[in-house]
């Protein structure tokens, strides 16, 4: 037997957020100004910055100056910055990071409830028998 080490969400690159999620996020974002700028220290620099804001408001933007892309590319940036702070990745527009990060948990984000086949069953039964009984 091998004992298994638990999953730890800081270094875990799954997508959490479902496809309607990231939408709704996307236009929500769209009047939002970035609060926080890559440099040309890098990343390291800024990760604190990013954590507390994304603390505080759970939606931010992050601007990347041309100086941090000299060393590393924008996507790297950003997956960076968003293993980092335990965040999703919403969008990243031209040198724009969205970054979203939940204060309730992501529970609410991430599940899609979809009844089970068998309940479309019996509601379809008893529909049917219904119908019968009015006939």
């Amino acid at each position: 037997m091998t004992i298994e080490e638990p999953i730890n969400d800081k270094n875990s690159n799954e997508k959490r957020l479902t496809s309607k999620a990231k939408k709704m996020l996307r236009a929500q974002s769209h009047n939002i100004t970035p609060v926080v700028w890559v440099g040309k220290e890098g990343v390291g620099k800024v990760i604190m910055e990013v954590k507390r804001q994304i603390k505080d408001r759970g939606l931010i933007k992050v601007k990347i100056r041309k100086g941090a892309l000299e060393h590393s590319d924008k996507k790297e940036i950003a997956e960076k910055i968003a293993i980092e702070t335990n965040s999703e990745i919403v969008s990243l527009v031209g040198n724009v990071i969205t970054l979203f990060k939940p204060r309730e948990g992501w529970k609410k984000y991430t599940t899609t409830k979809k009844p089970k086949k068998e309940k479309y069953i019996e509601e379809f039964e008893k529909f049917r028998i219904g119908r019968k009984l009015r006939k």
